[in-house]
């Protein structure tokens, strides 16, 4: 072999190392998003009855793939209720994958716990691990997760916990260097800050800026906002729960966060 064929060769492989490199910061080494695993998880004969109902409203499939879960993934569901996201997570995820599924004991002891136990029922699910924790203290393992999952709850971080800012840190110390947050929630009136998410018999919204705002303080990137779920005819002043928001999506950003490497 020549030294240019071999010089051309070694150039050859520090580009594929450059581009591994570059694209890494947008997937985790060896876990790329697969839309297949993902179209898998959502269309699967075998999830819950009913589940497929909110399919239309909440878009997991373009969702998922804009939160960046991939096979092989250990993913963190906070406040994961009954866990209808948990359940897709683990569905893309797969047998090499994991994910914790934490619910705050306040919420459990309020409306009990019936959902998310038939969902994990009989080893249903034999990679989503419960985790029954205070968001206050959720006792996390420190840089062990892939992506953390925050969906259509972090508005309740206003009443649940003592310390919101204190939670967010505990998401940073969790994540791996590289790994994602993904945040969806319901919009709020751009400078309502928090006033909406304490009032949990009135709006109940968060204001996105404030969103940005903790999660930046607490050292995470924002990478990438999605439109999907944007409905600019809610006028964000209405609780999403209210009989008059029936059958009505209501206007909600999706931000996803990166982990400085």
């Amino acid at each position: 072999m020549s030294i240019g064929t071999i010089v051309r060769a070694g150039m050859a492989a520090l580009g594929v190392a450059l581009l591994a490199a570059c694209s890494g910061h947008h997937a985790m080494p060896g876990a790329a998003v697969s839309q297949a695993a993902i179209d898998a998880a959502v269309d699967s004969p075998d999830r819950m009855p009913g589940d497929t109902n909110r399919d239309a409203a909440r878009k997991p499939k373009e969702m998922l793939a804009f939160f960046g879960v991939a096979p092989g993934m250990k993913v963190l569901d906070v406040f994961t209720g009954g866990g209808w996201y948990a359940e897709l997570e683990a569905r893309v995820t797969g047998p090499t994958g994991e994910v914790w599924a934490q619910n705050p004991p306040e919420y459990l002891k309020r409306f009990g716990d019936k959902d998310i136990s038939a969902r994990l029922a009989n080893g249903r699910l034999p990679t989503v691990k419960r985790w029954d924790r205070s968001v206050d203290a959720m006792e996390l393992p420190k840089a062990y997760f892939d992506g953390v999952v925050v969906n259509d709850v972090f508005h309740d971080l206003f009443w649940l916990s003592k310390d919101v800012d204190g939670v967010v840190r505990q998401l940073f110390d969790a994540v791996k260097k590289g790994g994602f947050v993904a945040i969806v929630d319901h919009a709020a009136p751009i400078g309502s800050g928090d006033a909406m998410a304490r009032d949990i018999s009135g709006a109940h919204r968060i204001d996105e800026t404030l969103v940005k705002q903790k999660m930046l303080a607490a050292g995470f990137k924002l990478e990438a906002e999605s439109q999907a779920l944007r409905n600019p005819a809610d006028d964000r002043t209405k609780p999403f729960f209210a009989p008059e928001m029936k059958g009505i999506n209501t206007d909600k950003f999706a931000f996803r966060f990166r982990k400085p490497r």
